[in-house]
């Protein structure tokens, strides 16, 4: 920790702690190299044994810089060093030597002690599994990213300005918005938390109305759908989010009509795109039998697309 102070530049250092006893414990690595955000999630700590001895398992995440990966690190981290709920503090040479004093922290010379002595030594015959030396590898300046990774249309790397629904109706009106767009959109709002409602501006009635999640009893903190009262519709009913500024435009179509046709040939041409630019959740499109069109495999079911 004394090493990390002494860097040079901007370097900010939190310590989160807290005293109820629950251990913060992820191991989370962001960087931004060139026109990518690279973040890479694991169990290694920041050691010389988590980087290059241990054996470690991660999991390398790359999006282009200022993406939806991006935002929501940034925003994950003004939450993590929010010192609102007294839980972090930025560390200076004063408050590493009150956690040094108080016995929060140890010496590293005096860690690697007791890793060094984790369990009595065994004699060959009683030990239960084989051994080896573990491989110093050198760190590499760069983390190699095998091939490009193309953005997938559920996860738009730009900001869009729009997002089309074909709604699947329970009960004549009640459309269901899937979790991704739903979520997407309070990203867009600023939203902090996951899951929760939001407030739309209903294009018909010029009125606001609030969408709402909908929480399962097994799962009482994660969403499984979010509803919305629809308009009757004789063909298909679409629903088209629109960001304005800070606010949300709602807006219904029927694809009974001109106007929802056109918006329905969108979703459809959506999925015959390379990569499809419609996502199909259920993968209706994907399963259509041979000679089957495109809107017969889909009836019924929900497409969604960003624009």
């Amino acid at each position: 920790m004394a090493m990390l102070l002494a860097l040079e530049g901007d370097v900010r250092v939190y310590v989160r702690h807290n005293e109820a006893t629950p251990i913060f414990h992820p191991k989370l690595y962001g960087f931004r190299a060139g026109e990518e955000c690279r973040v890479l999630v694991g169990s290694n700590n920041l050691t010389g044994a988590g980087l290059s001895q241990n054996e470690e398992l991660s999991a390398l995440l790359v999006e282009e810089a200022g993406g939806p990966l991006e935002r929501s690190l940034k925003a994950y981290m003004r939450q993590l060093r929010d010192p609102a709920d007294g839980l972090a503090r930025r560390l200076d040479e004063n408050l590493l030597d009150q956690l040094a004093r108080a016995g929060y922290i140890e010496s590293e010379a005096r860690l690697r002690g007791k890793a060094g002595n984790l369990g009595p030594a065994r004699a060959a015959a009683d030990k239960l599994f084989g051994s080896r030396q573990p491989i110093r590898r050198r760190i590499p300046a760069r983390v190699p990213v095998p091939r490009s990774i193309e953005p997938r249309p559920e996860t738009p790397v730009g900001d869009w300005n729009r997002v089309f629904v074909k709604l699947r109706l329970a009960r004549g009106t009640q459309g269901q918005i899937p979790l991704a767009v739903a979520r997407e959109v309070r990203r867009r709002l600023g939203e902090v938390n996951l899951d929760g409602p939001f407030t739309v501006i209903d294009r018909h009635t010029r009125a606001e109305r609030q969408i709402s999640p909908t929480f399962p009893k097994r799962r009482p903190d994660a969403a499984n759908t979010y509803k919305i009262e629809a308009m009757p519709a004789k063909g298909h009913a679409i629903l088209k989010l629109e960001m304005v500024g800070r606010r949300v435009l709602a807006e219904f179509f029927d694809s009974a009509d001109a106007d929802g046709h056109a918006v329905h040939e969108l979703l459809i041409d959506g999925l015959r795109s390379e990569p499809a630019r419609t996502v199909d959740p259920n993968g209706a499109a994907a399963r259509r039998a041979v000679g089957q069109s495109l809107e017969d495999a889909t009836e019924g079911v929900t497409l969604y697309r960003f624009d």
